[in-house]
């Protein structure tokens, strides 16, 4: 069956070649034609990939069951893996001087090989899904209106709290209303939506529930050009942040708010810059203050562009309330010889997070002097005693992404990418959970000690064809 489909989607991939090879060599320009504003797009992706550690794991986490080998201490398995990507896509635009409507779907089937361990790997192959829908309306009046709503089917969690390959669908919708001044010295935009998270997982495991979500959002912006080539700005978001399936739904849902006041524009011939400066709350359990920023210098020459910026805001977080993050980041695109594209992206993050709070509020949990939690179970027969154990003060992480790419364009509408993605954290954060199962029977008894780390590192290279046309 999978090769049957890989079958029709190789023929496919060649019957788009041959065609777009008719209209290329016609001259056209890219895209189907189907109105006089009308655009049609198809695209296909065959890429290979290696990633060296596909669930994130950490080399630190142990394992330790008196039900086997012995009660022997064991580490975690890094798994390394193969993975071909197959990615159709089309897009379609509708383009004129009063408005703009579009849609875009990308499939991208992730197929696991399993040449490392199969019964870990291979489980993992999934069809990812991206969709957006949008519009803009009298582009050209002094009020403008426009809507998006983006629909995700990813392999990928959303946060920054869980590690690994998890099923995750996301929506976003949203829509607003802009206006300027004649003298289009002024401009404003008002953005509300929701969001709605859903980890496929949590059907049948309790855990991944307390990290499906929806929030309502609203978004304002302004900015004045007070100068030819300089402006104010300010922005404030906000959103209503549900764990509607949450164990600890009371404690973790939130209202974070995030605002800027700041300047940009460009003070030389190749250098532009932005800083901002704002405050930030989460409103929850717990009413946390703290201070946002934002500084970026752009530098433009001919065909190379660089950006260097740094970040610090605020988020919620499922079991923690809040995090609070820096990032530094810095991204470089050279083209040259016109075909030819190098590129890099580096970030670094270090992330704080609020008091953990997923057993403050239990009866069911008795906190013990150590900081460890205790959680006992039992009955007639037999009785079962659930301690875990979390680091004293709070969770903090480092993070780097490191990612050079090089692209070359065959034909305006064929290229290759070849691309490394280095994603490292390091954090001392851990959770340490003992099982002690007693019964009549003495056979039947077992103790389990499972002590999770959330550090890794992780290595991806990537080899793809590209064809849009």
């Amino acid at each position: 069956m999978k090769s049957r489909c890989f079958f029709v989607i190789i023929s496919i991939f060649y019957v788009l070649i041959s065609t777009v090879s008719l209209f290329a060599e016609d001259g056209r320009v890219k895209g189907f034609k189907i109105t006089k504003d009308t655009v049609l797009n198809v695209g296909i992706a065959i890429n290979s990939e290696y990633e060296s550690n596909i669930t994130k794991a950490s080399e630190s986490t142990t394992v330790t069951d008196t039900r086997k080998n012995e009660g022997e201490e064991q580490n975690t398995e890094i798994v390394s893996d193969m993975i071909l990507h197959y990615s159709p896509s089309f897009r379609i635009k509708l383009d004129d001087e009063r408005k703009t409507i579009g849609f875009s779907l990308l499939f991208d089937y992730n197929h696991y090989l399993g040449l490392d361990n199969s019964a870990t790997s291979k489980k993992l192959s999934e069809l990812e899904i991206r969709s957006d829908f949008l519009g803009e309306f009298n582009k050209e009046g002094l009020l403008t209106f426009d809507f998006k709503n983006s629909l995700l089917r990813t392999a990928t969690p959303d946060g920054p709290e869980l590690s690994g390959k998890h099923k995750n669908v996301f929506d976003t919708f949203a829509f607003g209303f802009a206006f300027k001044n004649i003298e289009d010295t002024l401009y404003g935009k008002i953005r509300l939506g929701v969001d709605i998270n859903y980890l496929e997982q949590s059907q049948e495991i309790l855990y991944y529930k307390d990290y499906n979500y929806v929030s309502a959002l609203a978004d304002f912006f302004g900015k004045w050009k007070f100068l030819p080539k300089t402006m104010a700005f300010f922005s404030v978001a906000t959103r209503y942040h549900d764990y509607y399936e949450s164990r600890i739904r009371d404690a973790s849902r939130a209202v974070p708010i995030n605002a800027f006041v700041g300047v940009m524009g460009q003070f030389s011939r190749y250098f532009s810059s932005k800083i901002s400066v704002g405050y930030s709350v989460n409103i929850g359990r717990d009413v946390k203050h703290d201070y946002n920023a934002n500084a970026e210098i752009v530098f433009k020459y001919n065909d190379l562009g660089a950006v260097l910026g740094y970040l610090r805001m605020m988020r919620p977080s499922a079991y923690y309330g809040y995090s609070s993050s820096h990032k530094l980041y810095f991204n470089f695109k050279q083209k040259f010889a016109k075909r030819f594209l190098a590129a890099v992206s580096l970030n670094y993050s270090h992330i704080v997070f609020g008091h953990n709070i997923l057993y403050d509020e239990r009866d069911d949990y008795e906190k013990l002097s150590d900081g460890s939690y205790q959680l006992l179970v039992s009955d007639d027969n037999e009785e079962t005693v659930y301690t875990i154990v979390l680091p004293k003060g709070n969770r903090k992480e480092h993070r780097v992404v490191f990612m050079p790419s090089f692209s070359y364009a065959i034909l305006p509408w064929l290229g290759l990418k070849l691309s490394y993605t280095l994603e490292y954290k390091d954090t001392g954060y851990f959770q340490k959970s003992k099982i002690e199962y007693t019964h009549d029977a003495d056979s039947k008894n077992y103790t389990k000690t499972t002590t999770t780390h959330y550090d890794y590192i992780d290595h991806r290279v990537m080899l793809a064809i590209v064809m849009d046309y």
